[in-house]
């Protein structure tokens, strides 16, 4: 594993990264039904599918702490070793919270084999659309049903909480994708550097 060759890895990570910030997409539909029985049906149009956007969140999660063993192979070449980088992994509090969500996607949860880099149990939350008034194309409403679409998808803002085993809220999962890159080639340059 050389630098070029780490690189594409971590370049093809930012490219996965910054797919998220494509919003625009097919909308979504679902429906709600009351104590009363009403059934009232939502829809949000121009907007990429919440569905999608979850995929697309594990995929990364999962792609950048895959890249835990490309450094680990990058970093024996350059003459440190694994534990090196587990080191600069443990020491570093958001990049746990990364590799224990990771590890629980790909899981299917935490396996109670293994221990929590973090101790939090971190898991993601339900995803969350912020979609502001300049954002609005236009907003119909029925009686048991609210429709919005969506003119500029640029402008909304996603949110998804990472939140830990009591339910309290760690932070957002595109921060923590975003760090984690960082973390990552920060990892990198430091090794590079030190050549």
């Amino acid at each position: 594993m050389n630098f070029s060759e780490l690189e594409k890895l971590l370049e093809r990570s930012d490219r996965f990264r910054r797919k998220l910030q494509i919003k625009d997409g097919q909308g979504a539909k679902w429906s709600y039904t009351f104590e009363n029985g009403e059934t009232h049906f939502y829809s949000i149009e121009g907007v990429k599918p919440p569905e999608e956007i979850e995929d697309e969140v594990t995929t990364i999660f999962l792609w950048l702490w895959s890249l835990k063993d490309y450094v680990h192979k990058y970093v024996m070449n350059k003459g440190k070793s694994k534990a090196w980088v587990e080191s600069r992994v443990n020491a570093d509090p958001y990049l746990c919270i990364c590799a224990d969500l990771a590890n629980s996607l790909k899981h299917g949860g935490f396996d109670p084999r293994f221990k929590s880099r973090s101790n939090k149990n971190p898991m993601l939350g339900k995803l969350n659309y912020q979609i502001p008034q300049k954002a609005m194309g236009s907003i119909t409403v029925g009686v048991f049903d609210v429709g919005l679409n969506v003119s500029n998808p640029s402008l909304v803002v996603l949110e998804m909480p990472v939140t830990d085993d009591n339910g309290r809220v760690l932070g957002d999962a595109f921060k923590y994708l975003n760090y984690g890159l960082k973390a990552w080639e920060g990892i990198v340059n430091e090794v590079e550097n030190a050549v």
